[in-house]
């Protein structure tokens, strides 16, 4: 899944080690406590060599939960939360994100009114435990796990959309169709956690004869923009010791607040 995932090259993995590369098929389902456990080994490792990690991504909750812990919620049945996703596909998330709002306006606040997955969590977890999510965020938003620097790049909204669209029009031109046929050849189908990622499940659509070729293209860049703009509003509610537009980057003066914040911890812990 190298073009749809925008996977790094080889020449950018020859340039900087990477870690948690290539570690999972498509028909695996991958969860957060999972990626917290590979990542603290792929962090020890590196501290181990007296280097300082960097966690690079989009995916905010994976980071927080590296960053804070998972919150320590009973295991819930498949059932429940099976009978939500089915409420979501039929009545849709906003709705459910109404009923999510009447028994935890907290979490309901947090959550985008659009964004299934998370409303499913909220509520089966209110049904299972009789307990909002957000008391069980709330008693983990205390643990740090990492003495961390936060670095937030931010680019105007236009200038973002635009380099979305750009970006999936070259991953088109590299041949993401190509790609996806090959998975379809290799077994995998919609069910499959990976296939049902942005830029992939949208392909199934285009090739049941759904949308056209140009209307598929459309609708991954408007996905990818909506997918953007909820990151836009998860990061900007957590703590964020650095915000600066990519245009604006200066590398010297982020290795000195970097070397400034790590040298005040540094006194800290000696104190």
């Amino acid at each position: 899944m190298n073009i749809g995932t925008a996977k790094p090259t080889l020449e950018e993995l020859e340039c900087v080690p990477h870690h948690l590369i290539d570690i999972i098929t498509p028909d695996k389902k991958f969860t957060a406590g999972e990626f917290v456990k590979r990542a603290d080994l792929a962090i020890s490792k590196i501290k181990k060599n007296n280097h300082i990690p960097f966690v690079v991504g989009g995916t905010g909750f994976y980071i927080k939960s590296l960053l804070y812990g998972l919150c320590k919620i009973p295991p819930i049945p498949a059932a429940i939360r099976n009978e939500l996703k089915k409420e979501v596909e039929e009545k849709g998330a906003q709705t459910l994100h109404h009923m999510l709002n009447e028994v935890d306006p907290i979490a309901a606040q947090k959550i985008d009114p659009n964004d299934g997955n998370r409303i499913v969590r909220a509520l089966e977890v209110f049904q299972v435990t009789g307990t909002p999510i957000s008391s069980y965020w709330k008693k983990d938003a205390s643990t740090k796990r990492y003495q961390h620097f936060t670095i937030f790049l931010n680019d105007e909204r236009s200038v973002l959309y635009e380099k979305i669209n750009t970006r999936v029009d070259k991953m088109v031109q590299d041949g993401l169709f190509d790609e996806f046929k090959h998975l379809l050849e290799m077994g995998y189908t919609r069910d499959d956690p990976g296939m049902n990622s942005l830029g992939y499940k949208e392909l199934f659509d285009h090739i049941e004869g759904v949308h056209d070729l140009y209307t598929t293209i459309e609708l991954i860049k408007q996905h990818m923009r909506n997918y953007a703009k909820r990151q836009l509003t998860w990061f900007n509610k957590q703590q964020i010791h650095l915000t600066i537009s990519p245009s604006q980057l200066t590398l010297f003066d982020i290795k000195n607040q970097i070397m400034e914040f790590l040298g005040h911890n540094e006194a800290c812990c000696h104190s």
